[in-house]
């Protein structure tokens, strides 16, 4: 029994682990574990520098949150802004073609 318990702990531990590095909280996650346990005495003395340090950690994991966002809908506004300029351009040469009497429209240097 004591060999499952010690097992469950222990594939806790690596779910939280693997979950954390996911979401980026890996290191807020090794300073609560660490800090509490193996700086005991440093942390109770110090309680508010401790926990604002950890709050400092948690910020800078949410500001890189915002900033991957950001990135994210940068790059779809700009893929958005690429296929707009290349569906005018398609349009333009479309219209051409009927200008000239032509069934076939021109496809180079569209969709590069």
């Amino acid at each position: 029994m004591l060999y499952f318990m010690l097992g469950a702990g222990v594939l806790a531990l690596s779910v939280a682990f693997r979950l954390a590095a996911v979401f980026r909280l890996a290191i807020p996650l090794l300073y609560a574990f660490i800090v509490p346990t193996l700086l005991h005495d440093w942390f109770y003395s110090h309680q508010a520098l401790a926990e604002g340090i950890w709050y400092v950690l948690l910020g800078l994991v949410l500001l890189s949150w915002v900033i991957s966002l950001i990135r994210k809908i940068s790059a779809i506004i700009s893929r958005l802004r690429c296929d707009r300029t290349d569906m005018e351009l398609f349009a333009d040469r479309v219209r051409e073609a009927r200008r000239n009497g032509e069934s076939a429209v021109r496809m180079d240097s569209l969709w590069d």
